[in-house]
């Protein structure tokens, strides 16, 4: 739970962003060494991987502020503060897989084989960002003093801010109250997902496998955790999160193209 890495003057290190560097380099490198014993130059996949760092950036952030718009339409300028956190995945993700599709067209390379290569590095990523969310203390949880852990008030983190301007909390408290670390399941669920990617590849059925049990696997467990984290606005039908909704569309195409696809391979 440290927001800042380094503060040398002016020049300021944040986690955040460390963790989101860190993630996109580990990722970039193993998806380098399984595109070359696919028979891929590793080239093309470094080209590829920052249309998918700058794409996945924009979408990611497109949809937070769009979730928070009203926060973002007085602070016009917040938007672009994208050290303090504020990203959502399956923006980043939407963005990204068209910017994928699109540069492989171009460079006419097998699209289902390639992110088949892309998927099992991409679960690696998201692991170790949201180590960075937790650093930030971003994407936590709901209060619960029975499993949650404090934030300190050192740097004014999410968790603590939010629970000042909800007057559950004082500006001069140590520390916010507990909750619930969601950031730390994500990431032990994602690192889970990237083992059990490499695991199903020996019995991969078709191209596209990967990727569409990546998909699977993400909304399912993203469905889960989203039911401890704390959200104020942003639900669907009353119940639901627009990431829960989205993880129940997403898992209802999953499902039957995993199905299917297996189906003909046999």
């Amino acid at each position: 739970m440290q927001r800042y890495l380094l503060q040398i003057g002016p020049i300021t290190l944040y986690s955040y962003g460390a963790m989101l560097a860190l993630a996109f380099m580990a990722a970039t490198y193993l998806a380098t060494k399984r595109a070359q014993r696919a028979g891929i130059e590793s080239t093309k996949i470094i080209d590829l991987s920052l249309y998918i760092l700058l794409s996945s950036i924009l979408g990611a952030r497109i949809m937070f502020v769009a979730l928070n718009r009203d926060y973002y339409k007085e602070r016009l300028l917040d938007i672009f503060k994208l050290w303090e956190g504020g990203l959502v995945f399956y923006g980043g993700l939407i963005c990204a897989f068209f910017a994928v599709v699109w540069v492989l067209r171009k460079n006419r390379l097998p699209v289902w084989k390639t992110t088949d290569i892309l998927s099992a590095p991409i679960a690696l990523g998201i692991a170790i960002g949201r180590m960075g969310c937790f650093l930030n203390g971003c994407c936590y949880g709901k209060i619960s003093f029975a499993y949650g852990i404090c934030f300190p008030a050192k740097d004014n983190p999410p968790a603590f801010t939010q629970q000042v301007l909800g007057g559950l909390v004082s500006p001069q408290a140590a520390c916010s109250l507990p909750v619930i670390p969601t950031q730390l399941y994500e990431s032990v669920a994602y690192l889970l997902i990237f083992f059990l990617l490499l695991c199903f590849e020996k019995h991969k059925h078709f191209a596209g496998f990967s990727f569409w049990m990546l998909i699977l696997l993400y909304s399912f467990f993203r469905f889960i955790i989203e039911g401890f984290r704390y959200y104020d606005t942003n639900f669907v039908f009353g119940a639901f999160t627009v990431s829960q909704l989205i993880s129940v569309i997403l898992f209802i195409i999953a499902l039957p193209v995993l199905m299917l696809g297996a189906r003909k391979a046999r």
